[in-house]
């Protein structure tokens, strides 16, 4: 280990300026006898700098003081203040070798300080151990760089999977995350069709059409302030009102919904399928928190997803149901009409609503169509 890093200090970019070349000559005579590979040179300060942007791989420079144009201490004063060039350690080369000289090289951010004559041994252990720490600098650099690159990872799988606010108190490092949402608005859509065609394509196929469905389902729940819960099978599971979109909730789910619908009818016609979605809503209060410890997911349990779960699967095809609640909740009168009563398990007789695309009489002769009801907490 210690052969391999000794391997790559070697390799590393020195810069020697000084504005004698006798000066020049002797430092770069005595690096080379070290085996250092990669030596640059520069007469004064100002072309060090110009050299130092452009390679932009200088690991350590020997920077004599008195030279022309631009001496050693306003060298290593730019070099401090741009933040491209903070990093790269200055080891002060000097005839000079009063107190001042060195305590304003170390206030300026020089690293070390040799004098001149340079002696041989002092070089080496000056240089090697600059450049160790630069290398070791680096690599804590590269490490932390990937580990943030992986947070920001590991962060945006978070905010995909979970609401804004359950990924923030997950992050914060809470646990056991259950909360009572008073007020919201559950959907459940079913691709009616959809197991038959799956015995009669390939599975990459049937895979294929479902991302492209339930991907731009995605993109919808985004635009309208809702929350996908997850898929089963075939179905989708979608909530509005989780905070901090609160607001409009039942409207918003509603809008979703038709979004589905119009998005099915185009998507039917661009390939020549005839899949159709069954809706069903209900709004009211829900339980609601994360589960799992590796796998986790957030979930919904309560009455309100029971009930929500019957819309979709006492619905019809190319319908959207839902519950008196949530109809009265929406505040309008031409947008659906009454279907009900009809009798749903645990619950009874319920009058329900079917939007309003269709004229009555064609909604009132619409079979119960009862398919496949998914699983429900």
């Amino acid at each position: 280990m210690e052969n391999e890093l000794q391997d790559k200090l070697l390799e590393m970019h020195i810069l020697v300026v000084d504005d004698h070349e006798d000066n020049l000559d002797l430092i770069l005579a005595l690096l080379e006898d070290q085996g250092y590979e990669n030596l640059h040179t520069a007469p004064d300060g100002k072309q060090a700098l110009e050299l130092i942007e452009q390679k932009r791989h200088i690991d350590l420079v020997l920077l004599d003081i008195n030279m022309p144009v631009m001496n050693g201490y306003e060298v290593l004063e730019r070099m401090k203040e741009k933040d491209n060039l903070r990093q790269i350690p200055v080891i002060m080369v000097t005839a000079l070798d009063q107190l001042e000289s060195v305590i304003r090289c170390v206030e300026s951010g020089a690293e070390d300080y040799l004098t001149k004559p340079v002696e041989e041994t002092l070089l080496r252990a000056r240089v090697s151990a600059s450049l160790e720490r630069k290398y070791l600098r680096d690599q804590e650099r590269l490490l932390l760089r990937q580990v943030q690159r992986e947070k920001k990872k590991s962060e945006a799988v978070l905010f995909n999977v979970l609401p804004q606010s359950i990924a923030e108190r997950l992050k914060r490092g809470e646990d056991n995350i259950a909360e009572t949402i008073p007020d919201a608005t559950v959907l459940f859509a079913d691709l009616v069709g959809f197991t038959k065609l799956s015995s009669q394509i390939s599975p990459a196929t049937l895979l294929y059409i479902l991302n492209q469905i339930f991907s731009a389902f995605d993109e919808m729940v985004k635009s309208y302030h809702l929350e996908k819960i997850k898929t089963i099978g075939d179905s989708y599971m979608v909530v509005g009102g989780i905070p901090p979109n609160s607001e409009n909730h039942e409207r918003n789910t509603l809008e979703f919904a038709r979004a589905s619908l119009k998005f099915m009818d185009q998507f039917n016609e661009d390939h020549n399928m005839g899949l159709q979605l069954r809706i069903g809503m209900h709004s009211g209060p829900i339980v609601a928190g994360v589960i799992g410890q590796t796998r986790f997911s957030y979930d919904l349990w309560g009455e309100t997803v029971n009930l929500a779960s019957r819309m979709e699967s006492l619905g019809s095809p190319g319908r959207i149901q839902i519950s008196e609640e949530t109809y009265n909740r929406l505040g309008t009168t031409d947008e659906f009409i009454a279907r009900g009563p009809i009798d749903v398990k645990g619950k009874g007789a319920m009058t329900t609503y079917f939007s309003a695309d269709e004229t009555s009489e064609q909604v009132a002769d619409l079979p119960l169509d009862e398919g496949v009801s998914p699983p429900v907490s």
